[in-house]
């Protein structure tokens, strides 16, 4: 429905059509405002991250959206997601690097846990968590979860006490790389329309 097929603005509502006589045609006003992206317009504005609206006078009015937040909408919330794990996997080895080696039966220096795990985890899940659409963080994830996958490969032998931790903890890693590359491949495929 165009805005040219409508009724004026300013006509009074009939009675018995639901409006309040003393409203002075305001609620059929905005009932009008409300019907101008009907139809073939709103599928436009559906399909692409702007339309243009004609109105009275020849004037016309664009409608826009950030593509980014419209096409991915799975994605920005999926790379949040996984910025708040890795901000928690962050603390622990951050503030516990003695209770990550007691796990996976390491005898690696509580430093160094700091941080080739901690330091890490922390700085990507930071990055994610204030922006989601930022691909190297996401691309950065991916590398971090190589390094995992062969740490624990390394610590995935019968004389480890902990191998059963460490194969839980590879199922673990494993399944957060694959949504670390699903995210981080379809943040890298959009096209910002945005600055």
């Amino acid at each position: 429905m165009s805005l040219s097929d409508s009724a004026p603005l300013s006509t009074p509502p009939k009675r018995g059509d639901g409006a309040d006589a003393h409203d002075g045609g305001h609620a059929h006003g905005l009932r009008e405002a409300r019907s101008w992206l009907t139809g073939e317009a709103f599928q436009n504005f559906a399909r692409s991250p702007s339309t243009t609206l004609s109105m009275m006078g020849g004037k016309s009015i664009t409608l826009a959206t950030d593509r980014v937040r419209a096409a991915p909408a799975l994605t920005p919330t999926l790379s949040g997601a996984l910025g708040q794990n890795a901000i928690g996997l962050g603390v622990w080895g951050l503030m516990a690097p003695k209770s990550v080696n007691r796990f996976l039966g390491m005898d690696a220096n509580p430093q160094m846990v700091q941080l080739l795990f901690g330091a890490r985890e922390m700085a990507t899940g930071l990055r994610l968590v204030s922006d989601p659409t930022c691909t190297t963080a996401l691309w950065s994830r991916v590398a971090g979860d190589v390094f995992d996958i062969a740490v624990l490969r390394s610590l995935d032998r019968p004389d480890n006490p902990q191998r059963t931790n460490v194969r839980i903890a590879m199922g673990v890693v494993l399944a957060v790389t694959a949504l670390d590359v699903l995210a981080a491949v379809r943040m890298s495929t959009v096209k910002r329309t945005c600055d």
